[in-house]
């Protein structure tokens, strides 16, 4: 699994092809031959999605960051900057802080995009078999959910997409 992280705005779109060049160049000797070029699937209730078998992506937008996984598994992402937060609201996440409540927000969010049922199911208690990466960042708390396996990040500068 990669992860690119900027901090600033960029076109989700061209995020995702940068993300998918970069994947490929890392870890296109996992699938084969990957084609150089790749379309962005986007149906109604269903999570977007690449036109090619075996790569799978999810992109995640917060105050200013923007988080794309891609795996050869299904995945979930969500990031959410650290701030306060009316916890009373949100009587099905148990927190004691802020940092809590957004490790466990971006748990149960990072989960229904990994299920593609989205936040329909934020409430719904999450399999106790789901298996989550935490990642905290310049103020910002990150949750993928997918298959345990390696992961590397990288930093990206916006310019660069």
């Amino acid at each position: 699994m990669i992860l690119f992280v900027v901090r600033g705005q960029v076109d989700s779109d061209a995020f995702i092809r940068f993300g998918y060049s970069n994947y490929r160049d890392l870890c296109g000797h996992l699938h084969g031959d990957l084609p150089e070029k790749i379309e962005i699937i986007r149906e109604e209730n269903s999570k977007p999605r690449l036109d090619v078998e075996g790569v799978h992506f999810n992109l995640c937008h917060s105050h200013g960051a923007v988080v794309l996984a891609m795996s050869h598994t299904e995945i979930g992402v969500d990031v959410e900057k650290i701030r306060p937060v009316e916890r009373e609201k949100f009587t099905f996440i148990e927190a004691e802080d802020d940092d809590e409540f957004f490790e466990k927000w971006t748990e149960r969010e990072s989960y229904a995009k990994f299920t593609g049922e989205g936040l329909a199911v934020i409430r719904k208690a999450i399999p106790e078999d789901a298996h989550f990466e935490h990642f905290d960042f310049y103020g910002y708390h990150a949750c993928v959910c997918a298959p345990e396996q390696n992961i590397r990040a990288f930093e990206i500068d916006p310019n660069a997409i």
